[in-house]
Protein backbone atom coordinates (compact mmCIF):
# COMPACT_ATOMS: atom_id res chain seq x y z
CA UNK A 1 0.00 0.00 0.00
CA UNK A 2 3.13 2.42 0.63
CA UNK A 3 4.22 2.19 -3.06
CA UNK A 4 0.48 2.93 -4.17
CA UNK A 5 0.48 6.19 -2.35
CA UNK A 6 3.22 6.87 -2.99
CA UNK A 7 2.60 6.96 -7.14
CA UNK A 8 -0.48 9.02 -6.73
CA UNK A 9 1.51 11.49 -4.48
CA UNK A 10 3.99 11.37 -7.16
CA UNK A 11 1.31 11.93 -10.16
CA UNK A 12 -0.30 14.67 -8.56
CA UNK A 13 2.76 17.02 -8.05
CA UNK A 14 3.34 15.99 -11.97
CA UNK A 15 0.04 17.12 -12.83
CA UNK A 16 0.35 20.27 -10.68
CA UNK A 17 3.90 21.08 -12.31
CA UNK A 18 2.19 20.40 -15.58
CA UNK A 19 -0.70 22.58 -15.19
CA UNK A 20 1.24 25.30 -13.94
CA UNK A 21 3.46 25.07 -17.17
CA UNK A 22 0.74 24.71 -19.18
CA UNK A 23 -0.75 28.29 -17.42
CA UNK A 24 2.94 29.61 -17.79
CA UNK A 25 2.55 29.23 -21.71
CA UNK A 26 -0.91 30.24 -21.87
CA UNK A 27 0.23 33.79 -20.03
CA UNK A 28 3.45 33.87 -22.18
CA UNK A 29 1.10 33.48 -25.34
CA UNK A 30 -1.20 35.89 -24.19
CA UNK A 31 1.81 38.47 -23.87
CA UNK A 32 3.39 37.89 -27.07
CA UNK A 33 -0.08 38.13 -28.87
CA UNK A 34 -0.66 41.86 -27.05
CA UNK A 35 -0.20 44.76 -29.02
CA UNK A 36 1.39 47.05 -25.77
CA UNK A 37 2.25 45.78 -22.40
CA UNK A 38 1.17 47.82 -19.89
CA UNK A 39 2.94 48.88 -16.57
CA UNK A 40 6.29 46.97 -17.85
CA UNK A 41 8.15 45.85 -21.13
CA UNK A 42 7.34 42.91 -22.45
CA UNK A 43 10.41 41.56 -21.63
CA UNK A 44 10.20 42.12 -18.02
CA UNK A 45 6.57 40.57 -18.06
CA UNK A 46 8.01 37.44 -19.85
CA UNK A 47 10.69 37.46 -16.51
CA UNK A 48 8.17 38.00 -14.49
CA UNK A 49 6.02 35.38 -15.18
CA UNK A 50 8.27 32.54 -15.91
CA UNK A 51 9.86 33.46 -12.98
CA UNK A 52 7.70 33.47 -9.90
CA UNK A 53 5.50 31.21 -11.68
CA UNK A 54 2.24 31.11 -10.94
CA UNK A 55 1.56 34.10 -9.55
CA UNK A 56 3.82 36.46 -11.96
CA UNK A 57 0.85 35.02 -14.71
CA UNK A 58 -2.06 35.90 -12.19
CA UNK A 59 -0.49 39.69 -11.58
CA UNK A 60 0.09 40.25 -15.09
CA UNK A 61 -3.64 38.86 -16.07
CA UNK A 62 -5.02 41.32 -13.34
CA UNK A 63 -3.03 43.94 -14.84
CA UNK A 64 -4.06 43.32 -18.87
CA UNK A 65 -7.82 43.20 -17.21
CA UNK A 66 -7.07 46.34 -15.23
CA UNK A 67 -6.15 47.70 -19.01
CA UNK A 68 -9.46 46.70 -20.51
CA UNK A 69 -11.76 48.39 -18.45
CA UNK A 70 -11.39 51.45 -20.13
CA UNK A 71 -14.14 54.03 -20.17
CA UNK A 72 -14.10 53.24 -24.21
CA UNK A 73 -17.60 52.64 -25.83
CA UNK A 74 -18.03 49.22 -26.35
CA UNK A 75 -19.19 48.48 -30.68
CA UNK A 76 -21.34 45.13 -30.94
CA UNK A 77 -20.32 42.88 -33.58
CA UNK A 78 -21.68 43.29 -36.55
CA UNK A 79 -21.76 39.76 -37.89
CA UNK A 80 -21.70 35.82 -36.23
CA UNK A 81 -18.61 35.18 -34.55
CA UNK A 82 -18.45 32.07 -36.89
CA UNK A 83 -18.65 32.45 -40.56
CA UNK A 84 -20.11 35.43 -41.70
CA UNK A 85 -23.81 34.48 -42.38
CA UNK A 86 -26.00 35.06 -39.33
CA UNK A 87 -27.60 31.86 -38.88
CA UNK A 88 -30.07 33.32 -35.79
CA UNK A 89 -30.86 36.93 -34.89
CA UNK A 90 -32.74 39.03 -32.28
CA UNK A 91 -36.63 37.06 -31.89
CA UNK A 92 -38.36 40.20 -32.76
CA UNK A 93 -41.50 39.21 -30.83
CA UNK A 94 -39.53 39.37 -27.20
CA UNK A 95 -38.44 42.90 -28.24
CA UNK A 96 -35.22 41.95 -29.48
CA UNK A 97 -33.95 39.75 -26.84
CA UNK A 98 -33.79 36.20 -27.43
CA UNK A 99 -32.44 34.55 -30.64
CA UNK A 100 -34.49 33.04 -33.20
CA UNK A 101 -33.55 31.29 -37.11
CA UNK A 102 -32.97 33.42 -39.19
CA UNK A 103 -31.66 31.43 -42.06
CA UNK A 104 -32.55 27.79 -43.39
CA UNK A 105 -29.90 26.82 -42.02
CA UNK A 106 -30.95 27.86 -38.60
CA UNK A 107 -34.09 26.12 -39.07
CA UNK A 108 -32.51 23.07 -40.63
CA UNK A 109 -30.49 23.04 -37.53
CA UNK A 110 -32.41 23.76 -35.08
CA UNK A 111 -35.14 21.25 -36.10
CA UNK A 112 -32.52 18.79 -36.42
CA UNK A 113 -31.07 19.37 -32.65
CA UNK A 114 -34.28 19.88 -30.94
CA UNK A 115 -35.52 16.22 -32.73
CA UNK A 116 -32.10 14.68 -31.72
CA UNK A 117 -32.27 15.72 -27.96
CA UNK A 118 -36.05 14.80 -27.79
CA UNK A 119 -35.27 11.56 -29.83
CA UNK A 120 -31.83 10.72 -26.69
CA UNK A 121 -34.22 11.55 -23.69
CA UNK A 122 -37.02 9.30 -24.79
CA UNK A 123 -34.24 6.76 -24.75
CA UNK A 124 -33.06 7.08 -21.54
CA UNK A 125 -30.05 8.62 -23.18
CA UNK A 126 -30.31 11.86 -20.94
CA UNK A 127 -27.25 12.71 -21.10
CA UNK A 128 -26.40 12.51 -24.36
CA UNK A 129 -29.36 14.51 -24.99
CA UNK A 130 -27.96 17.42 -22.62
CA UNK A 131 -24.68 17.38 -24.90
CA UNK A 132 -26.80 17.87 -28.07
CA UNK A 133 -28.77 20.82 -26.25
CA UNK A 134 -25.35 22.00 -25.28
CA UNK A 135 -23.78 21.91 -28.66
CA UNK A 136 -26.86 23.67 -29.99
CA UNK A 137 -26.61 26.94 -27.51
CA UNK A 138 -22.89 26.77 -28.92
CA UNK A 139 -23.75 27.17 -32.22
CA UNK A 140 -26.77 29.72 -31.84
CA UNK A 141 -23.65 31.40 -29.63
CA UNK A 142 -21.52 31.45 -32.77
CA UNK A 143 -24.00 31.53 -35.68
CA UNK A 144 -26.26 34.64 -33.96
CA UNK A 145 -25.50 38.55 -34.43
CA UNK A 146 -26.24 40.44 -31.13
CA UNK A 147 -29.41 42.34 -30.40
CA UNK A 148 -28.56 45.39 -32.39
CA UNK A 149 -26.66 43.16 -34.93
CA UNK A 150 -29.12 42.82 -37.42
CA UNK A 151 -29.41 46.16 -38.71
CA UNK A 152 -25.98 47.58 -38.32
CA UNK A 153 -23.62 44.61 -40.33
CA UNK A 154 -22.76 43.24 -43.60
CA UNK A 155 -26.02 40.68 -42.39
CA UNK A 156 -28.21 43.17 -42.74
CA UNK A 157 -30.99 43.45 -45.18
CA UNK A 158 -31.74 47.02 -45.04
CA UNK A 159 -33.84 46.65 -48.18
CA UNK A 160 -36.17 44.03 -46.91
CA UNK A 161 -36.71 46.08 -43.53
CA UNK A 162 -37.43 49.20 -45.04
CA UNK A 163 -39.89 47.56 -47.13
CA UNK A 164 -41.45 45.88 -44.43
CA UNK A 165 -41.62 49.07 -42.71
CA UNK A 166 -42.37 51.54 -44.83
CA UNK A 167 -46.15 52.66 -45.17
CA UNK A 168 -47.95 53.25 -48.66
CA UNK A 169 -46.18 57.60 -48.66
CA UNK A 170 -42.83 56.10 -47.78
CA UNK A 171 -40.74 57.82 -50.11
CA UNK A 172 -42.87 60.58 -51.02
Amino acid sequence: MEGLSASVVLIAIMLGVLLVVVFDVFCLLRLATADTAHFLPKFAWAVLIVGTSPIGGLVYLLAQRLRKRSPEPMTMRPRPLLGSKAWYGPAPARGGYGYSPASFEGHAVAVVGIGAAVYLALAGQGLAAAAVAVVLVIIVFLKSTPPAGLGSGRNSRPAEISDRTAGPLAGH
